[in-house]
């Protein structure tokens, strides 16, 4: 490693000059002029008054001066001299984060010079920007209702970004895997790629920092300017607050039980549900920052410590459980069942729910001179949450469950240097090192048997959990250097990414067994692995009563570790140039050029009789592929026209090529799954078996084995069907890319800032996946079952050749290609008013939609492919909605603050947020197209007349004859099935039902002077989907802002099918706990 990292450090540094700045700074600018001309030399000071730093600036031969490497915040103080004028100060200046604040000036002349001309820092519209961008500041952020205290809970009102239930931002419709997310310039987002929410420490539900220590917070979609990129979806950049002169600090705390959450809301069955009895959510902390040296060096620490324990309202015996009365029956007699076979005890316990966190950081601001200025910093996040508790849908056992742990800390260190009034430089450098493991509730083989009631049963150690932990060490360098000439503000800069991994992940390390239906289990755990079924006609046939069959193991004789964990290494360099070209007062050019450099040091291993089989099959991929470092391309060109002087309406926009990482885990699976270090079996139900040939099938002789470390005696019984799953690269595999443009119209009219925004992006480099060992079969399904004359799609069979003997050995082979297909756009209206008697108003509305090939929600490349709902060919999937395709938003919100009797302040806000629900597919739970995936073959909804052709398997609970009629009743019932009978349900091709739900925020706040200083106490409440409280149907949450997917009807091979369920079967439920309203009060005292 240390080989490669001083390599790296070496590339960095031949080039003094960013592919993913990290911004951290902000900047001023402006035209000096006196009479209509420009003036030359003109000195310009910007004091930082809370520490005195001090930059300065001289106006050049265009009148113009610039400043970078500025603090964001503020207040700051500019003054303006020039001989024989008036000097002008600027006051309460603030500045954003990210931006460029224009303070240009005219001066007065005076030869006596009465005094100097002092203005308030006034902006008019934001100043600065070019594409979809936004800041929010500390005061932003405490005003916000949260209890979660997340970095989505800050930005949910922005127009372009929706947020999930788990904190996962999608901006422009795409996949939140594709942002980049900076914290002091470091890299915090997960670039492994596992987390729901996309940031580190999310894996245990912990915030990746506290939002008390959030100075400034900018999200941006489309800038132009080319410091930021890293990112295809959209990039969050925080910088945490600072020491001053003044020492200052806060305690805080926000508590809520089970007497602020909702006692109830109404089920989807009519029936209300249960109250909490135990609930616990309470996050306390404390901050510190202050002088070491007066005006010199300075530091800003805290700590923080969350814990949220609730009831799972969805344990054996709730009325919310899908399993229903009967079902529970069932599940006591599998747990009985098991027992006499010696699998390893386990109940149906049902702890709370939680997520604990601890956090803490200091920061040290050094003011070396009045040219350089440095920062140095630690950060940590330590997280713990339980995971795989039962939900609606399933009941999991104690066994099921565990716990995932999190510890992150991040290293930061910066340099700021004004050299001149010409030249500007920022030095960054940062490691975050990052270590997260699932520590399960047992060990023993996962069972899982479908149709349980309306659900599910989960037993033993869940299939990704039994071998499962994650090294992160991540260190990032960036140089920017800006040159400042005339009306130019040329900028040239490097950054550069290494990133090491160590991924220990396998799958099914104690066996995996799959049943449709309680009946299967019983007859497989007695020893009968085979069942009669017969048909319409009379026709009695044989299937395995094992659906399926996973187990995963490590050859030690080739790893000699049976834990054995990938490791591999990569980076990224880049460099840009970049010129900001004032063309006029009012017009001003962004256009660059960069660079982007993927490195990669390390090459998975060779399996030469795949790399055989490959050559012969003309498929032209090897195992042993190492990534190419060709570079990607990225100009933009974005443009700011002030139409009238006073900002009052400006035309803004531009197109830019944006070049991002992968999740990493993408390219893991590759070193993982190369078929020599790990053997994987994954063997499905034969079915349509005749009598006498019933052990032929797949899995007629597998037993059910309950020790976790036998499963190796059912292996020699499955290694016809091949033991090894290949991952490999296409030839010329990419980074994502796309091109994106924007255009906005700022302007205020009566008083009202409006901002009407549309955002374009296209795909250049996105990614799918394709399974090599699947080919067409020359038919289709329809042709295959004459019961199913109706569907058209076509299907496939497994890859054979006689000459290639080495094809039998391997399972699947799947390969992660690029594609060029796919597209999202979206257009927002956005008005803001400001009252001067304390009332702040904003609204928007935005329409989108984004499509894709394949969404890439999943970490694992046969999840990627098998998840991937399709129609047609699942190795090249047609164009459909995402999993991100959220149509139409709406967001409003009001705050209104008043101060009155000298010591007293009072905030109240109220949020909405309207929004079309979950994107959901509907597919068959089974491999209907022979493509080798049970889950991804959409429904086709058909009409009555072809459902009395189709064949159904009965069951003891369901004829044949009631499952068709059941059928017909469900389709007719629900309001998008039945619109679209004899079609296709399309991948996502329907979003849940409109969701409304409404937020409240008030605070009460104190203040008083000790000595000097001004300290405060505010008494806080915080009402989350306050809707609920006014009403038990108000407010119920179908989505919670992540896709949705169903499988009601079962696929049982031979063109055969289950519909378990009644005709008046409800698929969906409500979240139990976002469903209901939830207060939380806070406190806190600041000085």
């Amino acid at each position: 490693m240390q080989k490669r990292l001083f390599l790296f450090i070496a590339l960095l540094a031949f080039v003094v000059s960013a592919t993913m700045a990290q911004i951290t700074t902000s900047g001023v600018s402006g035209l000096v002029t006196a009479n209509g001309e420009k003036v030359i030399g003109a000195t310009v000071t910007a004091t930082h008054l809370p520490t005195g730093a001090v930059y300065r600036s001289v106006t050049n031969a265009a009148g113009r001066f610039t400043i970078q490497g500025m603090r964001a915040g503020g207040p700051y103080k500019v003054e303006i001299y020039y001989i024989g004028y008036k000097p002008k100060e600027i006051e309460n200046v603030t500045l954003k984060l990210g931006e460029m604040a224009d303070l240009s000036s005219q001066l007065e002349e005076d030869a006596q010079v009465l005094g100097d001309v002092v203005v308030k820092g006034k902006l008019g519209l934001n100043t600065s920007k070019t594409g979809a961008a936004a800041s929010y500041s500390a005061e932003d952020i405490a005003k916000m209702p949260s209890i979660n205290h997340s970095i989505g809970d800050i930005t949910r009102l922005n127009p372009f970004v929706s947020v999930s239930d788990k904190g996962a931002m999608s901006f422009a419709g795409i996949n939140n895997r594709y942002n980049s997310f900076q914290v002091d310039g470091a890299v915090n987002n997960d670039v492994f790629g596992l987390t729901d929410n996309g940031q580190n420490g999310g894996q245990a539900g912990a915030q990746p920092i506290s939002t008390e220590t959030i100075e400034q917070l900018q999200v941006s979609i489309a800038p132009f300017d080319v410091r930021q990129s890293g990112f295809t979806g959209g990039s969050i950049n925080a910088i945490t607050k600072s020491g001053t002169n003044e020492f200052h600090g806060s305690v805080y705390g926000n508590w809520l039980n089970k007497d602020l959450i909702g006692s109830k809301y109404t089920l989807k069955n009519g029936k209300d549900s249960q109250k909490y009895n135990d609930q616990t959510d309470y996050r306390y902390g404390v901050t510190l920052g202050g002088p070491i040296i007066k005006n010199k060096l300075f530091f800003f620490a805290n700590y923080e410590k969350s814990n949220q324990e609730y009831t799972n309202n969805y344990g054996y015996g709730s009325a919310a459980s899908k399993l229903g009365e009967e079902g529970f029956k069932v599940a006591d007699e599998v747990l009985s069942i098991l027992k006499d076979k010696g699998y390893p005890e386990t109940s149906y316990n049902n702890p709370k729910n939680y997520t604990k966190s601890d956090k803490a950081g200091i920061k040290l601001d050094w003011n070396i001179n009045d040219k350089h200025k440095a920062t140095f910093g630690w950060r940590m996040v330590n997280g713990k949450q339980l995971n795989k508790n039962s939900t609606a849908a399933y009941l999991n056992a104690s066994n099921y469950q565990y716990d995932f742990i999190s510890k992150a800390n991040t290293f930061t260190a910066e340099l700021n240097s004004n050299f001149n009034e010409k030249m500007n430089n920022q030095f960054q450098a940062s490691y975050v090192r990052v270590r997260d493991h699932r520590e399960p509730y047992g060990i023993a083989p996962m069972i899982e048997i479908s149709n349980v009631g309306d659900g599910t049963l989960s037993l033993g150690t869940e299939r990704s959990s039994t071998a499962n932990g994650l090294d992160q060490d991540v260190a990032s360098f960036t140089d920017n250097f800006n040159l400042y000439l005339g009306n130019h503000t040329l900028t040239f800069g490097t950054h550069g990414e290494y990133y090491k991994f160590r991924n220990l992940f396998i799958q099914d390390n104690y066996g995996s067994y799959y049943f449709d239906n309680f009946d299967d289990f019983k007859m497989f755990a007695n020893g009968q692995t085979t069942a009669a079924s017969t048909d319409k006609d009379g026709k009695t046939t044989y299937y395995n009563t094992l659906k399926r069959y996973r187990y995963g193991t490590a050859n030690v004789s080739v790893t000699g570790d049976p834990r054995w964990a990938a490791e591999f290494a990569a980076g990224q360099i880049g460099f840009y140039a970049q010129d900001k070209f004032n063309v006029t007062r009012n017009l001003e050019l962004t256009y660059g050029l960069r660079m982007d450099i993927p490195l990669f040091f390390d090459t998975p291993t060779e399996n030469k009789d795949f790399n055989a089989s490959s050559a012969k099959q003309g498929w032209n991929v090897v195992t042993n592929h190492k990534l190419s470092s060709t570079p990607l391309w990225s100009p933009r060109v974005g443009f700011r026209w002030n139409v009238e002087k006073e900002h009052d309406v400006v035309l803004r926009g531009g197109a830019g090529i944006f070049t991002g990482r992968i999740p990493f885990v993408w390219l893991s699976n590759n070193f993982s799954n190369t078929g020599i270090q790990t053997s994987v079996y994954d063997v499905k139900a034969s079915s349509g078996m005749e009598e006498g040939k019933q052990n032929a099938g797949n899995l007629s002789n597998v037993a059910l084995i309950t020790d976790p470390y036998k499963q190796n005696e059912n292996t020699d019984k499955l290694k016809a069907s091949g033991t090894q799953t290949v991952n490999v690269f296409s030839d010329d595999f990419k980074f994502t890319q796309n091109l994106r443009l924007d255009l906005a119209l700022d302007f205020t009219l009566a008083g009202i800032d409006f901002t009407l925004e549309g955002v374009y992006s296209k795909n250049l480099n996105d990614i799918y996946y394709k399974d090599l060992t699947r080919v067409a079969a020359g038919k289709t399904v329809g042709q295959a079952y004459e019961s199913l004359s109706f569907d058209n799609r076509p299907m496939f069979k497994k890859i054979t050749d006689a000459s290639d003997p080495n094809l039998s050995k391997f399972r699947n082979i799947y390969m992660l290609d690029n594609t060029s297909k796919g597209y999202s756009y979206n257009l927002s209206l956005s008005a803001a008013k400001h009252f001067d008697f304390g009332l702040d108003l904003a609204a928007s509305y935005t329409y989108s939609r984004s499509k894709s090939v394949n969404c890439g929600t999943s970490s694992v490349a046969q999840s990627n492919f098998n998840y991937n709902y399709t129609y047609q060919n699942p190795n090249d999937p047609e164009l459909g909605f995402t999993a991100f395709n959220i149509p139409h938003q709406i967001k409003v919100s009001a705050f209104y603050h008043k101060d009155y009797a000298k010591h007293w302040n009072t905030t109240v806000g109220l949020i909405y947020t309207g929004n079309s629900g979950s994107p959901y597919s509907i597919y068959y739970d089974g491999d209907l197209n022979g493509d080798g995936s049970s889950d991804n073959d959409l429904l086709f909804i058909p009409t009555d007349a072809q459902i009395d052709k189709m064949q159904f398997l009965a069951t003891k609970n369901y004829t044949a004859e009631q499952q068709r009629e059941n059928l017909k009743a469900w389709i007719a019932g629900d309001s998008y099935l039945s619109k679209h009978r004899g079609e296709y349900y399309q991948r996502y091709a329907d979003n849940e039902p409109f969701e409304s739900h409404f937020d409240f925020h008030l605070a009460q706040t104190y203040k008083f002077k000790v000595g000097s200083q001004v300290h405060s106490v505010e008494l806080s409440f915080d009402v989350l989907n306050i809707g609920n409280m006014l009403n038990k149907k108000w407010g119920r949450y179908t989505s919670t802002g992540s896709a949705l997917y169903y499988s009601p009807v079962t696929y049982k091979g031979e063109g055969t099918f289950q519909f378990l369920h009644s005709g008046d079967y409800d698929m969906r439920s409500y979240s139990d706990y976002y469903s209901r309203w939830r207060g939380q009060i806070g406190l806190k005292y600041t000085f």
